[in-house]
């Protein structure tokens, strides 16, 4: 059979029989709760005493030099490693924690984002919108509105306008920083002889997050982090012992052209990339419009690998 390993975001409950390493994981690195910090095992949100890690379905502290995404791709890599003697096949689930907040990033990825997002929220989410026509995602002259949280960008004073800038570059570093992982992942299983007999799905729990004002540095928007021993300076933002979001106007275009964001029913909530990929597909690449949901992703891989569902049925279904 498979060997199952899991690294990474759980948050499906702490009691043991809820752990992964009891929900059919043979190796489990896991952070229970809705999410924690980036660089160091403390939690984000004072609704949590500690940041709950657990290892094999016990609680697990993080090294010193931890960072989430290359911690969870170390991991993945090790689970994978152990077991190649053996020539069985594996199943890992990889749910990594970027980029939720608090959105936080190595600094080498911060530098390729500073100046990128110096034209604001709105001239974004338009070039958003026409590379994903450009690209056949959405239909031309896809229509799109402008959420009526989206702020003014030119009403902002230059500092306001480069704090805001840094937090989206930010963001935008984090995501680089999991695909690089990511590629560190891939190339383990080049030199390891896995690659060409492995089919990786990347998709997204929901869409961008508009947690955080335009005003991040209002005292209504410092005060919860503050309490909590982060701070929001300009010097440090994203960097150990940082706090930021990217509020709800970069939110907005981070989810161009769709309308809403996560936390609400919108397409900009609840449409997210899927991208099935691998050399088992065999070559060239296509795009469909066909509608797909998470409850597909199973009965995609058992056709993929030949295996037939059971024929009992579960909860009625």
């Amino acid at each position: 059979g498979y060997h199952t390993y899991m690294a990474g975001k759980w948050h499906l409950g702490m009691e043991p029989t809820k752990r992964p390493s009891r929900r059919g994981f043979e190796r489990t690195v896991a952070m229970m709760d809705s999410g924690a910090d980036h660089w160091e095992q403390r939690p984000y949100l004072p609704i949590y005493d500690q940041a709950n890690w657990f290892a094999d379905g016990e609680r697990f502290s993080l090294p010193e030099d931890f960072y989430s995404s290359r911690f969870l791709v170390d991991s993945m890599i090790e689970f994978i490693g152990s077991n190649l003697q053996d020539g069985e096949p594996f199943f890992a689930y990889l749910p990594f924690m970027a980029v939720h907040s608090p959105v936080q990033a190595p600094q080498q990825f911060i530098d390729r984002y500073m100046g990128v997002y110096d034209s604001g929220w709105d001239a974004l989410r338009e070039q958003r919108k026409q590379r994903a026509e450009d690209l056949g995602i959405v239909p031309e002259d896809t229509p799109m509105v402008r959420m009526e949280t989206t702020g003014d960008w030119d009403a902002l004073s230059p500092e306001e306008k480069r704090y805001q800038a840094k937090r989206m570059a930010v963001y935008a570093g984090m995501i680089e920083a999991m695909d690089f992982h990511i590629g560190r992942l891939v190339e383990f299983l080049k030199a390891s002889g896995q690659y060409e007999n492995t089919i990786f799905i990347f998709t997204s729990d929901n869409g961008s997050e508009a947690s955080g004002s335009a005003e991040p540095r209002a005292f209504r928007e410092r005060v919860g982090p503050e309490n909590m021993g982060y701070n929001l300076d300009y010097e440090n933002l994203g960097l150990k012992g940082s706090f930021s979001m990217i509020g709800p106007s970069f939110g907005s275009a981070s989810a161009s052209p769709l309308a809403y964001y996560k936390f609400y029913a919108g397409e900009g909530g609840l449409r997210v990339p899927l991208i099935i990929a691998g050399e088992p597909l065999g070559p060239g690449q296509s795009l469909t419009a066909a509608f797909a949901w998470v409850t597909d992703i199973t009965p995609t891989i058992l056709s993929l690998n030949g295996v037939l569902p059971p024929e009992e049925r579960y909860g009625g279904r």
